[in-house]
């Protein structure tokens, strides 16, 4: 287990507006501003944009990311940083322009084509240190991407979510800014923020030893329990957008650890039904707990842990063992989708038979489900989707 946590986070209200003091320590002189429709319609880039201009600072602008984004959304935004000269990039939005903009440094100054960088047994490039810096701005609270040195891209001749991977795709700079938050709606605050809960409970439970990132998940989840209904109730309430932007960054340091079965089936649900990823993750979470708790060498570790959330939810553990109190997890994400208002079933989504027996083989080559604490063959896939339904 290596733990790389280089990135220089940077924390606070309004620190956004300091991203000229950033790009200049990393010797910017022109930047890609890598973002998509929604952040720049809801003026999340004036402030950053105004900065910019303000301290003489070329830039321009591709806002043309998807929600999941595609390799033709790497290769689009690479040219424009190419025919304009730049020399650094500034992810501003949630999850999609942060693996965007590890794509374009990706390709930036690596030669051959980006699926030749696709991570697992299709990898035939080596990642090196030759991309150009990146910043990352988070909007949301939920996929961490802006520590996690893996990005996920649809390759759209195959419709299926693809990852690159590497510590130096990891940005220079973190700028953790809760006030480009608090514009977020209630749905997307509920999706994100399932999304970041995903992340540290999955880290937690998966099959490595690693109480670093074992630490990192408790807080996260600690922080989670409490902020996530608050800032879906109230988003202008600061300590809860606080909260949940930490979870979510610290979601993503405690998944250096590895994630499991949860991801590999949500990475298969947005591109083949066009659930959000945060939602699909929160409605498959309780099956794989469920999942989780069945039969194998981890039963008794795995269950200690989920009891152990348990207790940060407020459960009363008087009188119950650890698999009853594991037990408990699956009944309290289950009760959270719905005073987040997430529909828990999948056939309500509009999801088919058919659309299982479709995202089924894909799910089985994802990279995320070998850590997953109990095996999973291609039956249990199929009946994890299935009771879902």
């Amino acid at each position: 287990m290596i733990y790389n946590f280089p990135s220089a986070i940077h924390f606070g209200w309004e620190e956004a507006e300091k991203i000229s003091e950033h790009i200049r320590s990393l010797k910017g002189t022109k930047a890609l501003i890598v973002t998509d429709e929604g952040c720049r319609k809801v003026g999340l880039l004036n402030g950053i944009i105004a900065s910019l201009e303000r301290e003489g600072i070329t830039f321009e602008v591709f806002d043309g990311v998807q929600p999941n984004p595609t390799d033709k959304n790497v290769m689009e935004g690479l040219s424009i940083y190419r025919e304009s000269g730049c020399d650094i990039v500034v992810a501003i939005g949630g999850g999609s322009p942060m693996d965007t903009a590890k794509g374009i440094i990706l390709m930036a100054n690596h030669p051959g084509l980006l699926e030749e960088y696709y991570s697992g047994a299709n990898l035939k490039r080596p990642v090196t240190e030759d991309v150009p810096p990146f910043i990352a701005l988070p909007t949301t609270s939920g996929t961490g991407s802006e520590t996690s040195k893996g990005g996920i891209i649809t390759d759209i001749s195959e419709n299926r979510k693809r990852s690159i991977g590497s510590k130096y795709l990891l940005p220079k700079v973190v700028v953790l800014d809760p006030g480009l938050t608090v514009s977020m709606p209630p749905r997307l605050t509920a999706h994100t923020g399932l999304d970041a809960l995903s992340h540290n409970l999955e880290a937690l439970v998966v099959d490595r030893y690693a109480p670093i990132a074992d630490a990192f998940a408790l807080q996260g989840i600690r922080l989670v329990a409490k902020s996530l209904v608050k800032a879906f109730d109230d988003g202008k309430d600061k300590r809860a957008r606080e909260d949940m932007m930490m979870a979510s960054t610290m979601g993503a340091m405690a998944f250096s650890k590895g994630l499991g079965v949860v991801h590999s089936l949500a990475h298969q649900l947005s591109p083949q039904t066009g659930i959000p990823h945060g939602a699909a993750c929160g409605i498959m979470l309780p099956h794989a707990i469920r999942f989780n708790l069945g039969a194998s060498p981890a039963k008794d570790r795995v269950a200690a842990k989920y009891a152990g959330v348990a207790r940060i939810f407020g459960t009363d553990d008087e009188g119950m063992n650890k698999y009853e109190l594991a037990e408990e997890v699956a009944k309290i994400v289950h009760k959270l989708l719905i005073r987040l208002e997430v529909e828990p079933r999948l056939a309500k989504w509009g999801v088919t038979q058919e659309d299982i027996s479709v995202m089924i083989p894909n799910a089985l080559l994802d990279h995320c489900h070998p850590r997953n604490p109990k095996s999973c063959a291609e039956e249990d896939m199929a009946a994890l989707f299935r009771v879902a339904l």
